[in-house]
């Protein structure tokens, strides 16, 4: 055989390419060379970024990753694994949260990659090439690489589709290649660590999210999509997230929760037959050591913190911290969750003490102690950078009789001041008594008795975790009760659960609520909530966690925090994850207003509203925005809307959502 029959027998056994969708306008540059696809851009300070990806089958799909014209990494193969189990289904929940799928029948099944084909796309500022056929189990799809002009990183996704009902899994993703070795900063010592990609795979436990695996001429991180890679749990304990062996290293899941953690809920993902799941990871290739590409990495999530924003404070609700009890015990927690909030920039924490411990259906004895000591704790561990609102999931009186086959549910309060009051009254009880040294006590022993502790101390109701867990009915089932349509029931709570990764959006269940609600006739809000156990400096509580951006009449005090709930009443705030800030939105003559900024490139912008009849979702490509941006964005106002809200999200799947803006 000559070398040119060779070179044309490879070729025809290369995958085609095709472009007819792909404009070099996009800023990145994408050409065939042989047997492979060569795309370039400017990443950030206008260093250049190359990918080569080899179009024969029997080889790594990564030829070279390149940064500032050097070649880090050769023959590089990205790996996905996908472990699959059942889904529980159970009468009247459509969303599942409490289950243990690793309890059951599992396959654990490396995707394979069988190129034969290559379909290039381009819009805006950004290209995708999607890799075909990728298989793994019950899933089967395309590799996605997506490349952004203005960003120094790829996006690997296996984008996979089921038709298997009741599905659950989790995957992992690895680079499989050549490494000196590979290197993380350690979340427990809060050290670097280096060890060689050799031996049985090994799971380690890396300070935010990042690990890498070293060549001799830099470096090559991989790194999760920041909360879209963890489903929802009890605990924010970092199960070890990361692994290397076998000439790999990379992102893992760990099916049962790590040693200790047996018994917890671990949920993993939702797979809807019929949907594309995002199974996502970021690789960067960099020139410099580890310590300095991980800071580089860090700056999309401001350090794993909330960017102050001026005017506005950080609030957070739903803590299961356990300060009371543990200060009580002699085993004082508090300054240490003090110290972990504090680094992220946290100002407000409202807690949901006495859940799981202490005596909350305590007549008195055992109870009033108790919440003396959450009250001293809250001042003792408040200072001017950070307050502790002492608050209960109190999940009593107003759990009222539910329909056959569904829940009460749970549900959240919150005072404007201390405020001692029992959830259980004796007979002959007097509803309030001054009792010493506490003052004022009330006994709530019905739904009326507890409506009217809240009335009277202007507090602020709403239910937590709403159409899921143990509120899996609510507020649905008592949306007509007069308590649910006074001001003093705030709404629901918003956290990204359960997960699904075919939604470009987190959180869907709520946001669907928070349309629902204010279509039921009266105005209701649902601020972010974490809703976890435990807390310490050792936890990926980033990965979890959500917050609210409250515009406060004035600073609150640890004797009266009244304008957090005047913030909450008025809707004034937004919640997110983090990466996208909405600085100001409002809807003036007739347009939609917003000022928005941004740290990985943004992907979507929605527009909710609702005309009296229907709810609509308009969505708002915005491919031109890069990284880092900042930008006021103007859109016309359609129809005659009578609340208008608003969403962003990014391409990790970091968003951030307003409350309804009321127009008439």
């Amino acid at each position: 055989m000559t070398p040119i029959t060779a070179l044309f027998l490879a070729l025809a056994l290369d995958a085609s390419v095709d472009f007819s969708q792909f404009d070099p306008a996009c800023g990145i540059h994408i050409e065939r060379r042989a047997s492979s696809l060569r795309a370039e851009w400017r990443a950030d300070k206008d260093q250049p970024a190359v990918a080569v990806f080899s179009l024969d089958p029997s080889k790594p799909l990564f030829e070279s990753l390149e940064a500032g014209g050097l070649a880090v990494a050769r023959d590089t193969r990205p790996v996905f694994t996908v472990t699959t189990g059942s889904r529980t289904e159970r009468p009247n929940e459509r969303y599942i949260f409490f289950d243990k799928p690793a309890s059951r029948p599992t396959t654990t099944i490396e995707a394979a990659l069988n190129l034969k084909a290559v379909r290039v796309e381009s819009t805006g500022s950004r290209a995708s090439l999607s890799f075909s056929k990728l298989t793994a189990g019950p899933f089967s799809g395309e590799l996605v690489v997506r490349i952004y002009s203005g960003s120094p990183f790829v996006q690997v996704e296996a984008a996979l589709t089921n038709e298997e009902k009741l599905l659950a899994y989790i995957y992992d993703f690895q680079l499989e290649g050549k490494w000196k070795q590979a290197a993380w900063k350690d979340n427990e010592t809060d050290r670097w660590v280096q060890a060689s990609v050799d031996g049985p795979p090994r799971a380690v436990g890396a300070r935010n999210r990042a690990i890498f695996g070293e060549t001799g001429s830099g470096s090559v991180a991989v790194f999760p999509p920041p909360h879209a890679f963890f489903f929802p749990r009890d605990h924010t304990v970092n199960f070890k997230f990361a692994q290397i062996g076998r000439n790999r290293f990379g992102l893992r899941q760990d099916p049962a929760g790590g040693p200790g953690h047996q018994g917890a809920y671990i949920p993993w993902f939702d797979a809807p037959a019929g949907k594309t799941q995002r199974m996502s990871a970021f690789v960067l290739a960099a020139v410099e050591k580890p310590e300095a590409a991980l800071e580089r990495i860090k700056r999309y999530t401001h350090d794993d913190a909330f960017k102050p924003m001026e005017g506005r404070f950080t609030f957070t609700t739903h803590w299961h911290v356990r300060l009371a009890m543990n200060e009580l015990a002699g085993k004082p927690v508090g300054a240490e969750v003090a110290k972990v909030f504090k680094a992220m920039n946290v100002n407000l924490v409202h807690l949901a003490e006495f859940h799981g411990d202490g005596n909350p259906a305590d007549p008195g004895p055992k109870r009033l102690p108790q919440l003396q000591a959450m009250f001293e704790i809250c001042r003792k561990y408040s200072d001017d950078r950070i307050l502790f609102i002492p608050g209960e999931e109190a999940n009593a009186q107003l759990n009222i009789p539910a329909p056959k086959g569904t829940h009460p549910g749970h549900w959240m309060y919150l005072f404007p001041k201390p405020v001692y009051l029992t959830l259980v009254r004796g007979k002959n009880e007097p509803f309030a008594e001054d009792i010493a040294p506490y003052g004022t006590v009330y006994h709530a022993g019905s739904e009326s008795d507890m409506v009217e502790i809240l009335r009277r101390e202007n507090a602020l109701a709403w239910t937590a975790h709403p159409r899921i867990k143990a509120s899996f009915a609510c507020p649905d089932v008592y949306r007509e009760k007069d308590w649910y349509k006074d001001d003093l029931w705030l709404g629901g709570a918003w956290k990204a659960m359960p997960a699904d990764l075919s939604e470009p959006r987190l959180g869907v269940r709520v946001l669907d609520l928070l349309d629902d609600m204010n279509t039921w006739g009266q105005r209701k809000q649902v601020p972010g909530e974490v809703d976890t156990f435990e807390l310490d400096s050792t936890h990926e509580l980033y990965g979890h966690m959500n917050i609210n951006y409250l515009r406060l009449e004035r600073k609150p005090t640890i004797e009266d925090w009244s304008p957090v709930l005047g913030a909450l009443r008025r809707g004034d705030f937004f919640t997110t994850t983090g990466e996208v800030l909405i600085h100001s939105f409002e809807v003036k003559n007739g347009r939609v207003q917003a000022d928005l900024e941004w740290t990985f490139p943004l992907a979507q912008v929605l527009i909710v509203s609702w005309d009296g009849h229907d709810v609509r979702r308009r969505n708002i490509p915005v491919a031109d925005a890069r990284e880092f941006g900042r930008r006021k964005f103007e859109w016309p106002l359609e129809g005659s809307p009578t609340w208008v809200r608003l969403e962003a999200w990014d391409v990790a799947i970091n968003g951030a959502f307003t409350q309804p803006l009321w127009l008439r």
